[in-house]
């Protein structure tokens, strides 16, 4: 009895395997054809997918794609999964460096769900400081912040760029960390003190006194 029990249970889930597989095809189909309407359906249902390496490859696809709805539908989707699988941050490199606002929107969105966070893309992240968006500049700060202290070192390094823009904003994101970047006090002090623009060493002594 128990043998045929367990005989079910395997052609069961041997039936769900191959019924998961079929989808999947279904879906990879979806993402090829010449229709963007239909890519651009396939891309969103992707976004409600939950964490599933199966359906990364479909994810980096969407990542790709000439339109920039699909792209951007697949970069929200692959904020969700697991950043270590292969193909995963190259895509995300890609993707910061997209000339579409909206799709670059969709990478920092992404960014700031990813778990764990990959080392590799901090400085990227850290030019995104300047973007021309703000809206982008805005959602950069907030996931420094909400990192809590994840990625410090990028921003330290950023206070010894040649643009003085990025000095400025680099301060404002440790400033909105807060006391989690203490290990930044040592450079913003000497920033305070030798900046050669007043409004980065200002910035930088009202970032002190918040993080201290």
């Amino acid at each position: 009895m128990i043998r045929i029990i367990l005989a079910a249970v395997v052609c069961i889930a041997m039936m769900g395997c191959a019924a998961n597989n079929k989808k999947l095809t279904a879906h990879s189909e979806r993402l090829e054809s010449s229709d963007v309407n239909v890519r651009r359906a396939a891309a969103q249902e992707l976004r409600m997918a939950p964490r599933d390496e199966k359906i990364v490859p479909l994810i980096l696809k969407a990542c790709i794609d000439e339109d920039s709805d699909v792209r951007m539908n697949g970069f929200f989707a692959l904020g969700k999964m697991d950043p270590n699988i292969e193909g995963v941050v190259p895509v995300l490199f890609d993707g910061l460096r997209d000339t579409v606002i909206d799709v670059r929107r969709a990478v920092v969105s992404a960014l700031s769900e990813l778990n764990p966070f990959p080392n590799a893309l901090f400085p990227q992240m850290t030019r995104l400081l300047i973007d021309e968006d703000e809206k982008i500049r805005k959602l950069v700060v907030t996931a420094f912040a909400d990192m809590q202290g994840a990625g410090i070192g990028s921003l330290i390094r950023a206070l010894s760029d040649k643009n003085p823009e990025l000095r400025l904003a680099a301060i404002t994101s440790l400033e909105t960390i807060g006391p989690p970047a203490k290990n930044a006090l040592v450079r913003l002090k000497k920033v305070a003190a030798e900046d050669e623009d007043e409004k980065v060493k200002e910035a930088a002594k009202k970032a002190i006194k918040v993080i201290e």
